[in-house]
């Protein structure tokens, strides 16, 4: 992949007021936890966790949180709380989030 233009990645994100907007397609229950590049216009994260009582999503906040390098409560699930097609809110600066988010799906 090239320039940030050059993916979808920008069709997952929108700039928000304080941070960034993460459209995330998520897929619990798997043995090995990872990003799994993107799945139209969200990025495909991968849990142990089952979809039950939030543990999925708490992993995937976690998982998020710790590939941006960021903390937990930086990253909080926005809507799709018991829906596979989630939008998380990633608060921080929006400029070095896109280059984070960018760098880390030209490896997946």
């Amino acid at each position: 992949m090239g320039s940030i233009e050059d993916t979808s990645l920008m069709t997952a994100i929108t700039i928000g007021k304080g941070g960034v907007y993460v459209n995330i397609h998520a897929q619990p229950g798997v043995r090995k936890p990872q990003l799994r590049g993107m799945h139209g216009d969200a990025i495909k994260i991968a849990v142990r966790e089952a979809a039950q009582d939030g543990k999925a999503n708490a992993a995937i906040v976690n998982f998020m949180a710790e590939l941006l390098g960021c903390t937990r409560q930086d990253v909080e699930v926005a809507s799709g709380h018991t829906s596979r097609r989630k939008r998380l809110f990633v608060s921080g600066d929006v400029q070095p989030i896109i280059r984070c988010l960018h760098e880390i799906l030209k490896d997946a």
